[in-house]
């Protein structure tokens, strides 16, 4: 029986952006043992979104070997062999950018396969598509490793639905540049702590 069903979906507009919808506690995750997991990212077909979406692969892996000594994805090529798989998808009309299904069981542990989707954006203002997507996924992929929102500005796990003040210029402001320049290494502290948490309960 499923202890928990998180489906994450982002919403990039104009106006600062409403984060996802995730029911993440805290303390679901994987076993130390699981890492790294094998994860597969449908091509776009486009050159500059497909290397974004290998980038921010290879910052979640650079971070984690920081953060808990190890990597976290391996890319492989098949993707009925992949643990986390990242379906790539046309422009959304509704304004989607991605989201992720994550299911757990009653012992916390994340069941595999995770089902990540994001949509090919379109540039906003002076940020790039590639940003854009970069950002998206990046995010989604922290909701694969377990990650919940969190309340800082600054973070790529920003942010719990109404938690921010967006009238107070100084949180504004670390919102906006966060999203201009998003940045994995913004969730290192939340990623050690929580797999801290994770790994110290029995499995």
């Amino acid at each position: 029986m499923r202890r928990a069903l998180a489906l994450a979906v982002s919403l990039l507009l104009a106006a600062p952006a409403l984060a996802s919808e995730v029911v993440l506690s805290g303390v679901e995750g994987h076993p130390r043992a699981r890492f790294p997991l094998a994860v597969h990212v449908i091509p776009f077909g486009d050159a500059a979104l497909d290397a974004a979406a290998t980038k921010a692969v290879d910052d979640w892996n650079r971070v984690a070997l920081d953060a808990l000594g190890r990597t976290v994805f391996a890319r492989v090529e098949s993707q009925e062999a992949a643990q986390v798989v990242v379906d790539t998808r046309p422009r959304d009309e509704r304004g989607l950018m991605g989201f992720a299904r994550v299911e757990v069981g009653p012992d916390g542990v994340i069941r595999l396969p995770v089902r990540v989707v994001v949509y090919e954006p379109a540039a906003r203002g002076a940020t790039s598509r590639e940003t854009l997507l970069y950002q998206v996924l990046a995010h989604e992929l922290g909701h694969a490793l377990g990650l919940p929102h969190n309340t800082d500005p600054r973070s790529l796990m920003c942010c719990i639905h109404a938690s921010l003040d967006f009238k107070d210029p100084a949180i504004l402001s670390a919102y906006v540049e966060a999203r201009r320049r998003p940045d994995v290494a913004s969730a290192k502290a939340q990623l050690a702590a929580h797999y801290q948490r994770v790994w110290r309960e029995p499995r």
